[in-house]
């Protein structure tokens, strides 16, 4: 396992960090016994970063998380996510540091090192699906970033950070902002625009280099979505999301198109040598700037194959030829 610098917070991760969401089921289930071994399996594999939020199986993620790490005595780097709906939004300062004390008392900790918004950005709580902020919510007088520094104050966070979905001009705000420490960058081979460049003609959301200018002021960067929900494996309905989609998380990469796009693909791991999943966490770890990628787990193989790619070398010249001229031309 390599590890990389989490932005200027003096933290040092693994490149892979064990994700907890819901989707991969495995951290929301109740077979306890299995989530050990998995953590477990984490750490000896050189894991360092654990990712999980209250909204994960309405606080099971870490309650399953927190009861492994304390059975093993383990000492990681965690972060964790608030995640507000519209009841709290008369008070987001007060609604985040109920949110908080909660998410320690199930992970039976009394602090995290980080804590992030989970919520979609943006102007006026506008945007297509989800819960929504705007930028007044977390930077006006009560709002998110009052009670995070209320947390920080009391010791019971380390930094901050946010969830970069949304609109990108307002994730931009927060990300220029010098407030945040770290930013989840929606980033993969099918979506690279927050670290590439991709025309006006883009059909998924385009991130405008998001990632580059959260990193050009200091942020650490935690990639996420890097295997699309399943669409960059070589089995893209192993979950079953072409029968039932997931709720989307970004505007232009609903499941079914991703599948599509994805298609487009099956020469990359076949001049590459790996399999689709690998070539995936590569291209992500390719950019220095990145410095964790956040994968979800079902189950042991799945992290060892994840883990096989920290150190290894990036795409080859001529593949990310290739990749430029397929998000030029949108995939067609």
């Amino acid at each position: 396992m390599q590890y990389r610098d989490l932005g200027r917070t003096g933290i040092r991760v693994s490149e892979i960090a064990f994700g907890t969401g819901g989707i991969s089921e495995l951290m929301v289930s109740d077979d306890h016994e299995e989530q050990l071994r998995a953590v477990k399996g984490a750490l000896d594999l050189g894991i360092t970063f654990f990712d999980t939020a209250m909204g994960y199986g309405n606080g099971k993620s870490e309650a399953n998380l927190g009861r492994a790490l304390k059975s093993l005595g383990a000492e990681v780097t965690l972060a964790t996510k608030i995640r507000l709906g519209p009841d709290d939004l008369s008070d987001p300062r007060g609604a985040v540091v109920a949110s908080v004390e909660r998410s320690l008392e199930r992970l039976q900790r009394d602090s995290v090192d980080l804590i992030q918004i989970h919520n979609y950005i943006a102007p006026e709580r506008k945007w297509p699906f989800g819960l929504v902020l705007d930028e007044a919510d977390v930077f006006g007088p009560g709002g998110v970033l009052a009670g995070f520094r209320e947390l920080r104050d009391r010791g019971k966070v380390r930094f901050f950070g946010f969830t970069g979905v949304g609109d990108p001009g307002a994730l931009g705000g927060l990300a220029e902002s010098g407030e945040f420490h770290t930013m989840q960058s929606y980033f993969n081979l099918l979506n690279p625009s927050a670290g590439h460049p991709v025309p006006d003609s883009f059909s998924a959301l385009n991130y405008e280099l998001l990632l580059d200018r959260a990193v050009a002021g200091g942020m650490g960067i935690l990639a996420i979505r890097v295997l699309a929900l399943g669409a960059l494996t070589d089995n893209p309905g192993l979950l079953g999301f072409l029968d039932k989609p997931p709720p989307v998380l970004s505007v232009g990469s609903e499941f079914d198109k991703d599948a599509q796009r994805a298609g487009k693909l099956g020469w990359l791991a076949e001049e590459e040598g790996l399999t689709l999943a690998r070539a995936a966490i590569r291209f992500a770890l390719m950019k220095e700037s990145v410095s964790t990628v956040l994968v979800g787990f079902s189950h042991l193989g799945q992290l060892e194959e994840a883990v096989s790619c920290s150190g290894a070398e990036g795409l080859s010249g001529d593949s990310m030829k290739k990749l430029r001229q397929l998000w030029a031309n949108d995939f067609s």
